[in-house]
């Protein structure tokens, strides 16, 4: 298969790849084009067809998979497909596995780690909140399954139980480090933080939003989960059910990255760091797996992190090649638009992709 995170500059590509966004639209010159996102397990790539746009683009749906034929061409610094033709294919002739992303672990293994990390808490009502989720069967099918984002991090089925058991493991590493700090408070946190994406991503043969979640939120449907769970605990103390639920409003930590309210408990403000670290750390490595740009000292512009990335001698796949881009050509990538207007361009799921701390809704 010519994975689209392998593709090269100049690669004729003959392969049958996912389509996750259509449309049809005019060029200044009055030409019709029809513009796609195409997608398979390894990452997204733009492909466009200006030959019969309208035609084409009658015989086929968004979700639908299409054999392609065409060119890789960088344009603007992003590979793209110039599209020469382009048919449909019928779902039972692919294997959905060259579709659909996994964690690298076990998922079990994983359910395994997260119990034996959380057994020992101390505070009851804690412990019972713990095992009223980790003890619902039909909760824990969905969160085994559940990718942690669309695009940005352990975007893949497992991806939100990974992150989680990432999380939890070093929130417990970091409370050593204090010992004011309210350990189970944070465990129980780091936990479930994220809890509501169960309820807003669903894996078909894509990772897509939920109707819920676009109009709701991860972060509002984890809310109600806490809620409902807690009510259900006789006894459950106020003050502690009110910390909990600002880790849950606070833990994107700015209200420009869609946090109902900034962290003002120090467990909030450890879960809203380790957050961004464990889905930074994680693009990081997935870039330098799978972006479909040439190899060499440097990634292409990451849109995540604001600039380009060093490949370290010793990096799986990295072949370092003399010279490197210049850091007055990231500062002129960067002039383009406001590092401000981008970190400002997610507050809701249909935002595109942003740069700066992350964003983790996406």
């Amino acid at each position: 298969m010519q994975a689209i995170g392998s593709l090269k500059e100049g690669d004729w590509v003959e392969e049958i790849y996912l389509v996750t966004a259509k449309q049809v639209s005019t060029a200044k010159n009055g030409v019709t084009y029809l513009s796609l996102k195409l997608a398979d397990k390894t990452g997204e790539i733009d492909g466009k067809l200006w030959d019969n746009a309208d035609e084409v683009a009658g015989r086929f749906e968004r979700e639908d998979f299409v054999r392609i034929k065409g060119i890789a061409a960088n344009y603007q610094g992003t590979m793209q497909i110039k599209m020469k033709t382009l048919e449909k294919v019928d779902d039972a002739k692919v294997d959905i596995a060259n579709f659909i992303q996994t964690s690298p672990r076990n998922p079990e293994e994983m359910v395994t780690e997260l119990r034996a990390m959380t057994a020992s808490m101390a505070n009851v009502h804690l412990s019972q909140l713990l095992n009223a989720f980790l003890n619902d069967t039909a909760f824990m099918e969905l969160f085994k399954r559940t990718p942690a984002a669309k695009t940005l991090h352990h975007n893949y089925v497992g991806g939100l139980l990974e992150h989680v058991v990432e999380l939890v493991s070093l929130a417990k590493d970091v409370a050593r480090h204090f010992p004011s700090i309210d350990v189970d408070l944070l465990t129980v946190g780091a936990f479930l933080h994220d809890i509501g994406k169960v309820r807003e991503l669903g894996v078909r043969k894509s990772i897509e939003y939920t109707t819920e979640g676009r109009l709701i939120g991860h972060i509002s449907l984890g809310y109600e989960m806490i809620v409902e769970k807690m009510n259900m605990i006789p006894g459950f103390p106020a003050e502690l059910a009110m910390l909990l639920k600002h880790i849950m409003l606070s833990h994107h930590g700015e209200y420009e990255f869609g946090s109902p309210k900034r962290p003002k408990i120090q467990e909030a403000i450890i879960i809203n760091y380790l957050d961004d670290l464990s889905a930074k750390i994680n693009n990081f490595q997935a870039t330098l797996k799978k972006e479909n740009v040439g190899e060499g000292e440097w990634t292409a512009y990451s849109k995540m992190h604001d600039r380009y990335l060093y490949r370290q001698t010793g990096y799986s796949g990295s072949r370092p090649t003399p010279g490197g881009r210049e850091d007055s050509e990231e500062t002129k990538h960067a002039g383009k638009k406001s590092v401000r207007d981008e970190r400002r361009g997610l507050k809701g799921n249909d935002a595109p992709e942003s740069s700066g701390k992350l964003p983790l809704d996406i």
